[in-house]
């Protein structure tokens, strides 16, 4: 899978986690807009910083998933108003988790 297909499943899959996490405290286009947002800030690391770490892939696996969950943590800590930093962090670590295991699957 190239960059842009992996960047168009990253999002579809984050937004539609979050969407069910958090439909009922926020709106659709700002879940979605949010999602894009989160992705879009850390899905380049994870495809060109990471690998160029030569770390073996469990161990840039491993970095790379725990630096987006964090980081998205952020971006959802600040972009979603009102939301406690543990929901924040819950929900990015599951949809990054949702993203990690269906891109596994898929190929």
């Amino acid at each position: 899978m190239d960059f842009a297909g992996a960047y168009a499943l990253t999002v579809s899959i984050e937004a539609a986690v979050l969407f069910l996490l958090l439909r009922k405290e926020y709106g659709a286009g700002l879940i979605a807009r949010n999602a894009i947002i989160a992705s879009s800030l850390t899905l380049p690391f994870v495809w060109f910083a990471f690998p160029a770490l030569h770390l073996g892939w469990g161990a840039q696996t491993a970095a790379a998933e725990v630096f987006a969950a964090f980081a998205e943590a952020g971006v959802y800590a600040v972009a979603f108003r009102g939301i406690r930093p543990k929901d924040a962090i819950l929900a990015s670590v599951l949809c990054n988790w949702a993203s990690f295991v269906i891109g596994l699957a898929i190929g």
